[in-house]
C-alpha cells in the first residue's frame, strides 16, 4: 500500500485482466480514469447494477451519488466494502508492478 500507485496501468486491458474484481471491465477503466482509490472503489460500485446508470456521469455526480442507498433490492456495493476491494486491486496492482520489474 505504501508504493505510489501507476493508475495509468489500469488503462492496459492485458493489465486489468490480472486484477481481482476489475477485470473485464477495462472499458469502463479507461473512460473513468480512477486516479485515487475512493474513485476506483466509486468505479467498482458502478459496475453493480444499482449505480450503473451513473456509468457516463462526470467524477463529481459519480462522487455525490454512487454511495446513496438504492431503492429496491438492487445489487450494490456499500461504500466500506468497495473501499477494501480497491484497496486489495490497488496491491494485487502494485505486487504485478513489482514482479514485472524483477
Amino acid at each position: 500500500m505504501s508504493m505510489p500507485v501507476q493508475w495509468a496501468l489500469l488503462e492496459h486491458d492485458e493489465i486489468v485482466e490480472n486484477l481481482f474484481h476489475v477485470n473485464g471491465h477495462g472499458d469502463i477503466l479507461r473512460a473513468l480514469k480512477p486516479q485515487s482509490i475512493p474513485q476506483l472503489a466509486a468505479m467498482l460500485a458502478i459496475i453493480r447494477p444499482a449505480k450503473r446508470h451513473l456509468l457516463n456521469s462526470d467524477w463529481d455526480t459519480i462522487m455525490n451519488n454512487v454511495w446513496i442507498k438504492p431503492e429496491g433490492d438492487q445489487y450494490y456495493f456499500k461504500k466500506s466494502h468497495a473501499i477494501a476491494y480497491a484497496q486489495a486491486v490497488v496491491v494485487q496492482l502494485n505486487l504485478l508492478v513489482e514482479s514485472l520489474q524483477e
